[in-house]
């Protein structure tokens, strides 16, 4: 029985071989991941599908956050992305940093999720007069620069600098502030739940002292005014913070600030209000103009001029506006 079978097998692939081995080569050229990434224009979040706040309120039109489209190369999306003026291929090299890991990518890329997380409900609070207790901020490193002089490792909780407790990242910035580079600094972290002491040599960034790693915030908050977010585990990175902020603060005070239009907008957010310039702003106002939004908020600089230009040479119909802080995006939406 099982030499019958394998008899028709064999006959079955001599006279069938051209077509199998046509059909292995196709299902190799379109699966295959070739070390490239392709940015494409994304789309839109609605962040009022992010945001739940005590009591009944719905806004006439809706505030939203933009994203860039990043998918990594197959043979097809490869040659479509050399014929697509919209696609933009990049090395993978040009695409991560230095010899980070995937796994501390994401790390890194939640972690600053979390960060953006908190400083809008903060910023939202602050700008709200409500009350708020923070009842914990933890300091944690989530980048460590491959030219850093240092024993720091990513995921390590620091406790102190220079023996001077550090509650937050402010209380770190303080300590190196006068420090000039190849000074020497000495740290306490907490690290897989012991506490270890490491260093660091201070690096000449641009004429200043720097560290050569990333910190982020993880704070905990407590106040009468809850405002709960929820992200899928797939969303990551700051980006969306001015929007997710505007958003917070409409439920707070039941304000529509989007006078029935479609408003996408980009951006990070720090703790005083600031906003924050990010990355593939040209793909984001694409994916924000092919959701027929009417306008489009973008940090002020070097983001702005680019969508400014971008408008100009595509002459989309939408109004971009630019903002440094918290307040002007909000004054800007008031006034419509």
């Amino acid at each position: 029985m099982i030499n019958k079978v394998y008899e028709k097998v064999k006959d079955y692939i001599k006279e069938n071989y051209k077509v199998l081995l046509i059909f292995i080569i196709a299902i190799i050229l379109l699966t295959i991941r070739l070390p490239y990434y392709i940015s494409a224009p994304g789309g839109i979040i609605n962040t009022s599908e992010k945001v739940t706040v005590a009591g009944n309120f719905k806004m006439t039109g809706s505030l939203n956050m933009a994203y860039v489209s990043e998918i990594q190369g197959t043979v097809p999306l490869l040659i479509y992305g050399f014929l697509n003026p919209n696609w933009d291929i990049e090395k993978e090299e040009e695409v991560t940093v230095g010899s980070e890991s995937i796994e501390d990518e994401m790390y890194r890329n939640q972690m600053l999720l979390e960060e953006g997380n908190d400083n809008a409900v903060l910023v939202a609070y602050d700008n709200s007069d409500i009350d708020y207790k923070i009842l914990d901020n933890k300091v944690f490193v989530t980048y460590v620069d491959d030219l850093a002089k240092t024993n720091l490792k990513v995921g390590d909780q620091i406790i102190k600098v220079n023996n001077e407790k550090v509650a937050q990242k402010q209380d770190l910035y303080d300590v190196i502030k006068d420090k000039k580079p190849n000074d020497k600094i000495s740290f306490t972290v907490l690290r897989d739940k012991k506490e270890k002491n490491v260093n660091a040599t201070l690096l000449n960034i641009n004429g200043e002292a720097k560290i050569g790693v990333l910190i982020t915030e993880d704070v905990k908050i407590k106040s009468d005014n809850h405002v709960d977010l929820k992200f899928d585990s797939t969303e990551s990175g700051s980006s969306g913070g001015l929007m997710l902020t505007l958003t917070i603060y409409s439920y707070l005070n039941k304000i529509d600030l989007t006078s029935g239009k479609k408003i996408v907008g980009t951006g990070t957010i720090e703790r005083d209000g600031t906003v924050g310039e990010i990355s593939g702003v040209k793909y984001k106002l694409m994916g924000a103009v092919k959701e027929k939004a009417d306008v489009f908020l973008v940090p002020q600089g070097e983001n702005y001029v680019e969508a400014r230009d971008l408008k100009n040479e595509k002459d989309y119909d939408i109004d971009i506006i630019p903002v440094e802080t918290f307040k002007e995006a909000l004054d800007y939406l008031k006034s419509l």
